[in-house]
């Protein structure tokens, strides 16, 4: 026969057993299953818009890939942590582009052969100084409120709907888009002083610079991710343009 202190172990045993397991908060549905928020919405219009935007902040055609690199477990303070310290490098390579620019639009051309004060030179370089200073803007804002967005908490809230998740990376994607725009807007300047002037010599020279530059780019980028997204994404649309040509009759 049982004794009656093993009868109270069972059935406290049993009760316990018997309690329902509390649910799952918010933090730990999105960092450990995949949200059903995230999915590709039914609508067509809404569908294409989706993929697209999948594609540009991803290089993928789903989030399946974003939440598998953010449900790791420091992954998303670690992350917007080496955003913000690479985002504090670009303010202060904007500020030279500022600076160089604001010297141009101030200062007289030295020599008459180069001259960088003609109508197309000069809107290049006043615009760059208008997209530096406002670069340098939106990184402060950034910057500022990147203090709050690196949390957990708010990341619970980020990542509640599919389309907070995008105009967070939209938001963090716009000072990197002003910079680049600045300084395309300045090796325009530079370009279009170059080859319009009557010199042959600063043609050659600039021509030399530029080809050299650019090998030196396409050299370091052939090992990067960008370039790897982007083979990958080429070869994928060839195959399927391929594919479906054969498939016509």
């Amino acid at each position: 026969m049982s004794s009656p202190s093993q009868k109270t172990r069972v059935v406290s045993g049993c009760s316990q057993s018997s309690q329902p397991h509390p649910a799952p908060g918010p933090d730990v549905d999105f960092f450990h299953e995949f949200p059903s928020k995230w999915e590709a919405p039914k609508s067509f219009i809404s569908r294409r818009i989706f993929k697209l935007c999948c594609l540009i902040f991803t290089w993928r055609g789903d989030l399946h890939w974003l939440h598998d690199l953010l449900r790791e477990e420091n992954n998303w303070e670690e992350l917007h942590s080496q955003y913000l310290t690479q985002l504090n490098q670009v303010s202060i390579v904007q500020g030279l582009v500022l600076t160089t620019a604001a010297i141009f639009i101030s200062t007289n051309p030295p020599l008459n052969d180069v001259d960088y004060t003609s109508h197309a030179s000069y809107a290049c370089l006043a615009e760059s100084l208008v997209f530096s200073l406002f670069g340098l803007l939106f990184q402060l804002k950034v910057s500022a409120s990147g203090i709050i967005f690196k949390k957990r908490s708010a990341a619970k809230i980020i990542t509640k709907r599919r389309w907070r998740i995008f105009w967070h990376l939209l938001g963090l994607a716009v000072p990197i888009i002003i910079f680049g725009i600045s300084v395309v807007l300045l090796l325009m300047a530079v370009v279009l002083t170059g080859f319009k002037s009557d010199s042959k010599a600063v043609q050659l020279y600039l021509s030399i610079t530029f080809a050299f530059l650019g090998a030196c780019h396409l050299v370091s980028i052939l090992g990067s991710p960008f370039y790897h997204h982007l083979t990958s994404l080429w070869l994928n649309v060839i195959h399927a343009t391929s594919k479906g040509a054969a498939a016509e009759p």
